[in-house]
């Protein structure tokens, strides 16, 4: 039988072939669409400064309609921003109700941000916006950011499912008024490492490793919300004496907790096990967050392999991220369900812990290696040494 995401998709895929998108704008349908817009967003900009940025690159406006409408019905519309347009955006000189043209890029020249500037696609129109950002996937737009904002909790909610993390850093100073998806090879770099993104009040949506008693019990509840309270699993065999030797992440949504992983580690190889993910948050994108999250962790930790066991039916999820089925791995059962032996090649990163770092990097708590750990307030200290 097809699962419910299943379902989901083939409803999202009935639905957007029923809308028509495209980026070609009739001046005449733009007076009526920004009146229909602001009456639900509030104040925008003009039709003619609308129509002067779609004249200055194609891919800025995007109209929505329904099959067999001649006029357009809703839009998307995007500041395609240079790299100080970028800046603007986040210092405030971009003016957002007429933007400047020197911060906006032309159609063959490629951005450094994309910034949803409005977006108005009620109803079954909202079905065409992945088709918009397959546009922006395309190898032209892919190193953008993208960017955006929210000022109510549904739209937080609507960001955070769309994969975008709240909150962005500009000139050593955290914006929590700004989300984004980032892209842009310098924003990786400068991004807080995947298994330490959480903070209950600038970031209540991410993950963190789990350090003390309080985690361990979010852990155990939702382990035992998934795997004992969906599958049946016997105690003894979730809970398996294994969870005092591992590490653990713990995702949340909006500081409540929606999943976990664990892992351990071998002289050579590093192991993923007990993903998991509460039932009301398996449409978000917490289980792919906590992969990521876990192979990020093992290459920091210096580690070139992963070893994992996976449900034959969930392999495809696991080779989205490069695992493939272990050579000479033959399916083995445990807990009632079927499994495979599947492993990933991983290259660590320059800055891995190693023995060459610095002593008290090696002493900060386990995935906050980036952040100056409790034992070097020490070093601050006056030390009187004893001699033998």
């Amino acid at each position: 039988m097809p699962g419910r995401s299943e379902f989901d998709a083939e409803r999202v895929d009935r639905a957007a072939a029923l809308v028509s998108v495209t980026n070609r704008v009739e001046a005449a349908d733009v007076p009526d669409l920004l009146a229909a817009a602001g009456k639900v967003i509030g104040r925008l900009a003009t039709p003619e400064t609308v129509l002067r940025v779609a004249a200055s690159n194609a891919d800025s406006i995007w109209l929505f309609s329904r099959r067999g409408r001649s006029r357009a019905e809703g839009f998307v519309s995007m500041l395609l921003l240079t790299a100080a347009g970028r800046s603007a955006l986040f210092d405030g000189r971009l003016n957002l109700l007429d933007p400047q043209p020197e911060y906006l890029v032309s159609q063959h020249q490629k951005p450094a941000a994309i910034y949803i500037w409005a977006s108005y696609t009620p109803g079954l129109l909202a079905a065409g916006l992945s088709r918009v950002m397959d546009r922006f996937d395309s190898p032209h737009y892919a190193q953008a950011d993208i960017i955006s904002t929210s000022f109510t909790v549904r739209g937080h909610r609507a960001m955070v499912r769309r994969g975008f993390e709240q909150g962005v850093w500009h000139e050593g100073r955290f914006l929590d008024g700004f989300y984004m998806v980032p892209r842009a090879p310098a924003t990786l770099a400068e991004r807080l490492p995947r298994y330490a993104t959480h903070d209950r009040v600038l970031r209540p949506t991410g993950i963190r490793v789990v350090n003390g008693f309080d985690d361990m019990m979010r852990i155990a509840a939702v382990r035992s919300a998934v795997f004992i309270g969906e599958q049946a699993c016997p105690f003894d065999e979730e809970f398996d004496g294994n969870d005092l030797a591992a590490t653990h992440l713990l995702a949340f949504v909006d500081n409540e907790p929606a999943g976990c992983m664990r892992l351990r580690f071998f002289g050579d190889f590093a192991k993923l096990e007990r993903l998991a993910v509460r039932k009301e948050y398996r449409r978000s994108t917490t289980a792919f967050s906590l992969v990521r999250a876990s192979v990020a962790l093992c290459r920091d930790k210096g580690f070139r392999r992963i070893y994992g066991h996976a449900r034959e039916d969930y392999l495809p999820f696991w080779q989205h991220f490069g695992f493939r089925l272990k050579e000479n791995g033959a399916p083995f059962a445990f807990s009632d369900h079927l499994f495979v032996e599947m492993v990933d090649e991983i290259e660590p990163p320059a800055g891995a812990l190693s023995l060459a770092d610095d002593p008290y990097r090696l002493i900060r708590p386990e995935g906050s290696w980036h952040v100056p750990g409790p034992l070097e307030l020490s070093a601050a200290r006056s030390t009187t040494v004893v001699p033998n």
